[in-house]
């Protein structure tokens, strides 16, 4: 008898050990998952700016879709509103000449470059040309340019003084772009 009562205590304190060794790993593996999934503060901190930056993402093209309509509305209005290709040359150069005269100045060498730009119905047309006088009546034709029903991008500007002969006197070089319409 005491030899099967010392088999079975042998058989329950082997039991309970492989017990205690499947408890101890299913507490590591248990541990182990846990903190595999758990991500730091900051981690979470990044994804949320994350989220953040691509709802406000979302909203603004929602935004763009919503007014695009009312956009090309505008710009086509804005098309329309562009002289034709046919007499935009002497439209612009008798309102450069109007405006210089308003301002006191003298436009010299006044040259145009046409540039057809395909698929737009629009050509791109740059001015080049030189102004004389003096620096308020430069800053005169300057706010005549911006004041314009018809629109004028200036590109550049070079500044000369005129020499001994006017010692007030610049002449302003213009690099100017504007568009026509051309026929569809």
């Amino acid at each position: 008898m005491d030899r099967t009562l010392v088999f079975k205590r042998r058989l329950i304190l082997a039991g309970l050990i492989l017990l205690l060794a499947g408890d101890l790993a299913l507490a590591f593996y248990s541990w182990h998952s846990a903190t595999s999934q758990r991500r730091s503060m900051a981690e979470l901190n990044a994804d949320s700016k994350k989220l953040q930056l691509l709802r406000a993402d979302v909203d603004r093209a929602d935004r763009i879709r919503h007014d695009l309509p009312a956009t090309v509305a505008e710009c086509d209005r804005f098309e329309a509103s562009l002289l034709p290709a046919s007499s935009g040359g002497s439209a612009v150069t008798s309102e450069l000449d109007e405006l210089a005269k308003k301002s006191g100045l003298r436009i010299e060498n006044l040259a145009f470059h046409h540039k057809e730009l395909t698929g737009r119905n629009l050509t791109e047309v740059e001015l080049d040309a030189f102004v004389s006088g003096d620096y308020a009546n430069i800053v005169k034709f300057m706010n005549g340019l911006q004041r314009s029903r018809n629109s004028y991008a200036v590109d550049s500007l070079g500044l000369q003084t005129e020499g001994q002969n006017s010692p007030n006197g610049l002449r302003v070089g213009l690099h100017i772009k504007t568009y026509f319409r051309t026929a569809a």
